[in-house]
């Protein structure tokens, strides 16, 4: 699947059509940061939480609230990338709760460079708006791309006592 127009399934009927209509309306309204949208889809008491490297990007990390969510959408996240697309592998809908996979493509601010990385999240709606999030990104894949060549993880590392050397003779 590719984009948020291939999270709808046609013929779908119920709850399932509706949370897959708010699905595409959130994908929608994150990628072109649409605030009119974004203001129609969020709860205002929505838990927002996207695991990653919070020291180096602050776009990651625990955010409550409508007005919280929509800094980090339309403000914070596009200091460093302009998101250009979601693809999805794979959308499971169970009632009001939805896990999605796929790829983010954006393009990097600094440098132009295009990037795409996985990412799964997972939602949950409620009378048509999103009231949770908890969202994991390939972020490895993410840095490489972002620095522009592999980071070499092989270098050795050095031993290091857990303990001061004096304290071994008490062992």
């Amino acid at each position: 699947m590719s984009g948020v127009a291939d999270v709808s399934v046609p013929g779908s009927t119920g709850a399932v059509s509706d949370t897959r209509d708010c699905i595409a309306t959130f994908y929608t309204a994150y990628r072109s940061r649409d605030l009119e949208l974004l203001n129609a889809i969020l709860d205002d008491r929505i838990e927002w939480f996207l695991a990653g490297p919070a020291d180096h990007f602050d776009f990651y990390g625990a955010r409550h609230g409508k007005d919280e969510v929509i800094e980090v959408i339309t403000r914070i996240i596009p200091c460093y990338f302009h998101i250009t697309d979601f693809e999805f592998d794979q959308v499971i809908v169970e009632g009001d709760c939805v896990a999605a996979r796929g790829r983010i493509r954006a393009r990097q601010r600094d440098t132009g460079r295009s990037i795409r990385y996985g990412f799964a999240h997972f939602l949950q709606f409620e009378r048509g708006k999103l009231v949770a999030l908890r969202g994991v990104g390939d972020t490895f894949d993410a840095a490489e791309q972002v620095v522009g060549h592999p980071i070499d993880i092989s270098r050795a590392m050095e031993c290091v006592s857990l303990m001061p050397e004096d304290d071994f003779s008490a062992v």
